[in-house]
């Protein structure tokens, strides 16, 4: 078969067109850092990648989440943790307002230090968290503590304030205001005003006797175990949900760096590619340059 000018011409130029576009390429590589920047480049690594996207986008929901419930349930147990402190020294009073040495003025002002405690404990029902109140169920913009009753509101809210923290999982970062304050029926609030009235009767009443005082402690007694109860119970679900922060930051690593594998372009390897790529093309040109027969021109000069 007879090889044509024409054919050498056109030849060159298809072999120099791959050139330019294996150069441009590789630009583009340098440029952007990515082995592919549409999926045309590489089907399979492209639809690999949504994938791991997808899945790294969950990871992070699931990472907000668990931040999120441990930050509500530290500020839950930091409450707790409180409430169990006042209880302790309401205690302490009582055993001290028991010994019988203790007349009506001593035991007035053990009185006014309760009321002064009970206050505070109502305080702690009211703790919030980013504007919401964490003892009211999912009525987180409604105290459950009133101030004026001196007790929990009469509607508070029980439920649970559950929060997907893996797929298919979801953990209740809330304690419910029964849960905590209620015990045998009375609230801890109720508790503390008869306690209150025991110790600063009015004139026409009685003083109390030490087994009044006694039946009183117990009461406290078991308001301060419920408290402790909740606390273990609270500080459970925190060690769960740091065990899970644990593993969604292990296996969010693992995944950005699966993506990085199959998208990120390694840079020196492109650098030197595109340098050697420059210097086939420019052999090319020059070589091309000399397939191309003279025209008529080029005699007569």
């Amino acid at each position: 078969m007879r090889i044509t000018q024409n054919m050498l011409n056109n030849n060159m130029l298809y072999y120099l067109g791959n050139s330019w576009q294996r150069m441009e390429r590789l630009q583009e590589m340098l440029s952007t850092g990515k082995k592919i920047s549409k999926p045309s480049h590489d089907p399979i690594v492209a639809s690999r990648g949504m994938l791991f996207r997808t899945n790294f986008s969950e990871i992070e929901q699931f990472r907000s989440n668990t931040d999120e419930a441990m930050s509500w349930l530290t500020q839950t147990e930091s409450a707790v943790g409180e409430g169990i402190d006042i209880l302790l020294r309401v205690k302490e009073l009582l055993t001290q307002a028991a010994n019988d040495t203790n007349g009506r003025e001593e035991r007035q002002k053990i009185a006014t230090e309760i009321r002064q405690l009970r206050d505070q404990l109502g305080s702690v029902a009211n703790t919030t968290f980013a504007d919401k109140y964490i003892f009211n169920g999912t009525h987180t913009l409604t105290p459950p503590y009133d101030k004026t009753a001196e007790d929990l509101i009469s509607d508070v809210n029980n439920s649970e304030i559950p929060l997907e923290v893996s797929t298919n999982v979801k953990i209740p970062i809330n304690v419910q205001p029964d849960e905590l304050f209620k015990t045998g029926g009375s609230t801890v609030f109720a508790v503390l005003k008869n306690v209150i009235s025991h110790l600063d009767p009015s004139p026409t009443d009685p003083p109390p006797t030490t087994a009044d005082i006694q039946k009183d402690l117990e009461i406290i007694q078991s308001h301060i175990d419920n408290f402790l109860k909740v606390r273990a119970s609270v500080g459970a679900r925190m060690n769960r949900v740091e065990l899970l922060q644990n593993r969604l930051g292990n296996q969010s690593f693992g995944t950005e760096k699966m993506i990085s594998d199959g998208e990120d372009a390694d840079l020196a390897k492109v650098i030197i590619d595109l340098q050697t790529n420059e210097n086939v093309h420019r052999a090319a040109l020059a070589a091309g340059s000399r397939l191309i027969q003279p025209s008529l021109l080029d005699f007569l000069r």
